[in-house]
Order: structure tokens, then sequence, then C-alpha cells
């Protein structure tokens, strides 16, 4: 009679196990299909609008996303929507430095965008102009939005010598980045010229002078620190427009030519 119930017990157990499992499967198959019906409520597109850029328009984000789904993404069944290619393809445009396209809680297709940011822009002597971005990429020019960084003139991506070029542009990328992150000298540059032989021009925003800078990619934090002291303790005391050009291409000097003479600091 023990055998039995000993028998009996196992078989209501795994007839409980089976039972448990069979129950399992029926939720998740119909957590499953429920999942695949679901269908997009919305598109909400984020841009950083708050870095002071402009580049895209949310309507115009949208206007890509459907054109990439085949047709209108509100309505479609969310199990069919492609967000690895929605991201690869908004990434493609030249404006856009990350896309992030994503599904929330409300079935809402969700894009956040972080816009490109420009550091400088280039007007070469061919009449090529363009940006350079904070990752030393190229940016193209836009139809309606033109952001406010200083701009580079002169002997810039001419392309008849790739190697001085590159090289050129390294060096003027370098010597945005040290401007930009000195708050007196961000408030300073406007723009810089260079020079066949890869010499720049620094001209202030005040216009009153030039600054000869000489090579960018030379003794750059040396120069703007001799360039401080002049103003600090030279330009304060004979006045801003005293001079015609400052020349920090000599070391550990500052050469100062004066509107109607030459002097030496």
């Amino acid at each position: 009679m023990k055998k039995f119930w000993r028998i009996l017990k196992k078989v209501l157990t795994i007839l409980s196990v089976m039972g448990c499992v069979a129950l399992f499967v029926v939720v998740l198959t119909s957590a499953i299909e429920k999942q695949n019906s679901l269908v997009c409520e919305n598109v909400q597109v984020h841009i950083d609008y708050d870095s002071g850029l402009a580049f895209l328009t949310e309507q115009e984000i949208k206007d890509k996303l459907n054109y990439l789904s085949g047709g209108s993404l509100p309505g479609k069944v969310l199990s069919q929507v492609d967000f690895h290619t929605l991201e690869q393809e908004t990434e493609k445009n030249p404006f856009v430095q990350n896309a992030e396209v994503y599904v929330n809680q409300r079935q809402q297709v969700v894009v956040d965008i972080i816009q490109k940011r420009p550091i400088l822009r280039v007007i070469n002597n061919n009449g090529v102009s363009y940006y350079i971005g904070e990752n030393n990429e190229r940016i193209p020019l836009h139809s309606t939005f033109t952001p406010r960084v200083a701009v580079a003139h002169g002997y810039i991506e001419s392309q008849q010598n790739a190697k001085r070029d590159s090289t050129v542009q390294a060096a003027l990328y370098h010597l945005i980045q040290f401007v930009r992150n000195d708050e007196f000298l961000n408030a300073l540059v406007d723009q810089v010229y260079v020079y066949e032989n890869a010499e720049v021009d620094i001209i202030p925003v005040s216009g009153m002078h030039t600054i000869r800078f000489g090579r960018s990619d030379e003794q750059v934090e040396e120069k703007f620190k001799r360039l401080k002291i002049f103003y600090n303790e030279g330009l304060k005391k004979v006045g801003w427009d005293k001079y015609k050009t400052i020349n920090l291409k000599f070391e550990r000097q500052v050469v100062c030519e004066k509107k109607d003479t030459t002097n030496t600091l």
C-alpha cells in the first residue's frame, strides 16, 4: 500500500510540473503574440537644441524615418520596424553626431539626436567653405543656420599638396581647440589667416591689430602666455589701438609694430 502511494505521489508531481510548463508556454506564447501585435502610437524626436545648434528640425527627422520605414511609422507594427537600420541611416546625415532610436513604454518610437559641433569655419582661397567639427571632421555649410564660430581664411585644403593640407588643418584644429578651452582667448579670437608657408595671423574681435602667430603647431601655449602678459602689462598702459601688429614668432619676445613705427618689448 505504501508503494502505491509513493508511485501516485510521483505521478501527481510529474503531472503538476507538466501543467506548470504548459501554463508557462501558453502565457509566454500569448505575451509574444501581444508584443508582436503592438503598433507605433507616435514618433518623438529629441534634438539637442540646448547646445545652441539648429542644423536639424524634428520634422525632417520624422520624414526621414517614415521614408525609411516604407510609410508612416505611427500605426506600423513595432516588430516590423528595423531600429538598427533607422539609427544607421539617421547617422549618415552630415549634421548628426549620434542617433539612438528605441521604443518607450507608451509604444512611441523615440529618436535622440546629438548634432555635430563646429568649432571653426574655413573659407579658403579657392572659394571652398566648410566647418571643422570638434572631432576634426569636415561639416558642410547649412542652407539656413550659421553657427557663430571663428573663421579661417587663406591657403587651406588647396588639394595641391595633400600632406601639407592635412598638416595645416590638423594644426588649425589643435590651435582652435586650445583657444576654445581658454575663456579669454575664446572671446578674443575672431579670424585666422593661413599663409602659403603655413604660418598664421590671428585677428582679434576688436580688429584693432593683427597677431603674427607664426606656425600654429609650434609653442602654442607659450605664445599665448606671452600674448596674455603683453595684453595685461602692455596694452593696458598704452591702449589697444596703439599697434598695427603684435608679433609672437620670436622666442621669448613680443615684437610690436606701431601704426607709424616699429618697437620691440
